[in-house]
């Protein structure tokens, strides 16, 4: 059961290369090619020994039916594995989960996952173990977590355990529920000494959202952060102690706001990252570039630029893109034409406006003959994600983002275009993931206000 639908537009027409399982996916956003897996939803990730294991919730049909994955040695390329767990016959659909090392020392599988089954009114949890985090066993109904009727709806949502480490041993797991009304919770709340038997705990009370989705948390500093899908936007809530009380994040409350969904935290040596998927407006759905988490000392989660995601560059040759001395034009299209199916990286620095009454200024990119969408900047750095022509027309205000700090001015930017997914980044901060109404062009113009000087030193990887 989808959890998130997009604007839905034509069918874009994409070549399609034969690949299969087994094939290495050297696009810029993964996307699952073969047959048997067919389009992925929410994805989770693992990390061993230096090899990246990403697992997702896919489907053939109208209904989530299998559980698939792909492997990378980088977390850039990957290579499509497929299915692994398939729902039976009896099962309407399945749902997302994911992975954890085992708590205690284990007769079988060191690892660990969740995932839920819907059958017949009733969605319930089960648990999956693994040695190698590719071939996994079905541990059945023996560890079928159930709802527990005195906090939660018996035949309410019941879907994707998220753990952390419980003081004193074992797990703490939060999950997607319905809590009854009386708690003034939002979310499943529980614990598990061996991750596989699990209890439900009274659900923490969370203020300043209403009912959604657990995509993951995690401790950062003193504080617990958790990411949580409300209104078809992965929302930021904060809580000082496990069990809450939460609320949520008076800066940058919305963490991705475009089309997107299902952000979850992806732990690795080098820090935090985070993974989601990308949704085209085809209905396409992709993962997103991983992106780093950091934590400032007001206590703000942000988004960033992973300096893994350089590989997209030192893959390709760069090159510097002169902008056209055309100081009249409001959209001033640069003359290079951009091989977006393979996928765009440009890079350049953009002077903010000086002044609240200063023109805005930043970016076009066209997805039909004279019709586009515009990135633009005011002087604080918020910006206003536009459907526009080249005469710098406006016809629609589709996305605001906010992140809510301070950039160096001129601040550096970073575009990363394929197909009709973007992604626009100011000083490595995310400022959004988007897709536009239909296939890009390949053409990019600049929108530099009353000053010509004001977005230079362009450089491409395509």
């Amino acid at each position: 059961m989808p959890k998130r639908t997009s604007d839905i537009g034509p069918k874009m027409e994409l070549p399609v290369e034969k690949k299969g399982v087994g094939t290495m996916e050297n696009s810029v956003f993964y996307h699952p090619a073969h047959p048997a897996t067919g389009g992925l939803w929410d994805t989770w990730l693992y990390l061993h020994e230096g090899k990246y294991y990403l697992y997702y919730l896919a489907r053939t049909g109208d209904q989530f039916d299998n559980i698939s994955m792909a492997t990378s040695s980088d977390g850039v390329n990957w290579e499509e594995r497929g299915p692994f767990l398939q729902k039976s016959d009896e099962v309407t659909w399945m749902g997302t989960g994911s992975i954890w090392k085992s708590p205690i020392s284990p007769f079988e599988g060191q690892y660990q996952m969740n995932y839920s089954e819907w059958t017949g009114p009733r969605q319930t949890i089960f648990f999956a173990d693994s040695n190698d985090l590719v071939h996994w066993r079905r541990l059945g109904k023996r560890f079928e977590f159930v709802q527990d009727d005195r906090w939660y709806a018996p035949l309410g949502r019941w879907d994707c355990i998220w753990t952390l480490p419980r003081p004193g041993g074992g797990l703490y797991g939060y999950w997607t529920a319905t809590p009854k009304p009386e708690t003034a919770g939002r979310f499943g709340f529980g614990q598990s000494l061996d991750g596989l038997k699990w209890e439900a705990l009274p659900p923490p009370r969370v203020e300043g959202v209403g009912d959604g989705e657990v995509g993951a948390i995690e401790k950062i500093g003193d504080h617990f952060f958790m990411m949580f899908g409300w209104g078809g936007r992965m929302v930021t809530l904060t809580a000082e102690k496990a069990d809450g009380p939460f609320r949520a994040s008076i800066k940058n409350q919305v963490l991705l706001g475009g089309h997107t969904y299902f952000s979850r935290f992806f732990p690795t040596p080098d820090g935090l990252l985070v993974n989601h998927h990308s949704i085209a407006r085809d209905g396409s759905v992709y993962m997103g570039l991983l992106k780093q988490a950091l934590v400032d000392q007001e206590g703000v989660l942000r988004l960033y630029w992973w300096k893994g995601n350089d590989l997209l560059k030192s893959q390709r040759s760069g090159a510097f893109i002169p902008v056209p001395d055309r100081s009249t034009e409001t959209v001033l299209m640069l003359e290079n034409k951009f091989d977006i199916l393979n996928g765009l990286v440009l890079e350049g620095s953009l002077l903010l406006p000086s002044t609240a009454n200063t023109a805005q200024r930043g970016v076009y990119i066209e997805y039909e003959t004279d019709r586009g969408m515009a990135v633009l900047f005011d002087s604080q750095g918020r910006a206003e994600i536009h459907l526009a022509d080249e005469r710098g027309s406006i016809s629609k205000l589709e996305l605001t983002a906010d992140r809510e700090l301070s950039y160096q001015n001129p601040a550096q930017f970073r575009l990363v275009l394929q197909h009709s997914l973007v992604e626009f980044y100011l000083d490595d901060v995310l400022i959004e993931c988007f897709s536009l109404p239909s296939l890009a062009t390949g053409r990019i113009g600049l929108i530099r206000g009353d000053n010509p000087h004001s977005i230079m030193n362009l450089l491409a990887w395509n």
